[in-house]
C-alpha cells in the first residue's frame, strides 16, 4: 500500500475537531457577558478578544490558562485583549485555583452552577455542547463582532492581530 502524509503546515488556522471554526459566531450565553460587545470593547476602538475555556479538572487547558494570563501580563496588547473562562461546576474550586496558579482574576471569569438555579446549570451544559468544549476544551480569538478569526492560536500567531 502506499501510505499519504498530509501536514496542516499550509493552513492558516487550526479548526476545532470538535467545536467552532474559523468564520463562525461566537454564540452569546446569557450568564456571561461572552459574545457581546461589553466584553469585546470596553471602549470605541474595535479590539479582538482572545477567549480561552479552561477548568481545574482539565489539567491541559488549566497549564495553557496560566501561560495565556502570563504572555498578557508580560505583553499587554492594546489591540487584543484576553478573558479566561472557567467552566468548573464549583466556584470554591475555581477560586483555590486562580490562587495556586498565581492567575489574576480580572481576566477570568466562572460560568459555575453550585448554590445557582438549574437554568445556569443548563447553559454551561448547552454552552459546552454549542461551543465545542465536550471533547477539548478550546481558545478562540474572535474579533468585535464575535466572529471567530483562530481556533487555539500560539502566541505567535495572535501576534499578526495586533
Amino acid at each position: 500500500g502506499i501510505l499519504i502524509l498530509a501536514t496542516s503546515a499550509s493552513a492558516p488556522h487550526k479548526t476545532a475537531s470538535s467545536g467552532l471554526n474559523v468564520g463562525d459566531v461566537l454564540p452569546k450565553m446569557k450568564s456571561l457577558d461572552v459574545g457581546k460587545h461589553t466584553l469585546l470593547s470596553e471602549d470605541k476602538t474595535p479590539k479582538m478578544t482572545l477567549i480561552h475555556f479552561w477548568a481545574a479538572y482539565d489539567a491541559e487547558s488549566r497549564a495553557e490558562n496560566i501561560q495565556w494570563s502570563q504572555y498578557f501580563e508580560a505583553t499587554p496588547h492594546e489591540g487584543i485583549v484576553y478573558r479566561g473562562i472557567a467552566l468548573d461546576p464549583d466556584r470554591d474550586v475555581y477560586v483555590r485555583t486562580l490562587a495556586l496558579d498565581q492567575v489574576a482574576e480580572q481576566t477570568q471569569q466562572c460560568l459555575d452552577t453550585e448554590e445557582r438555579s438549574r437554568q445556569l446549570a443548563d447553559e454551561r451544559k448547552e454552552c459546552m455542547r454549542t461551543m465545542g468544549l465536550s471533547e477539548h476544551f478550546h481558545t478562540y480569538l474572535i474579533n468585535e463582532r464575535g466572529v471567530i478569526c483562530a481556533v487555539d492560536p500560539s502566541p505567535q500567531e495572535i501576534a499578526k492581530y495586533l
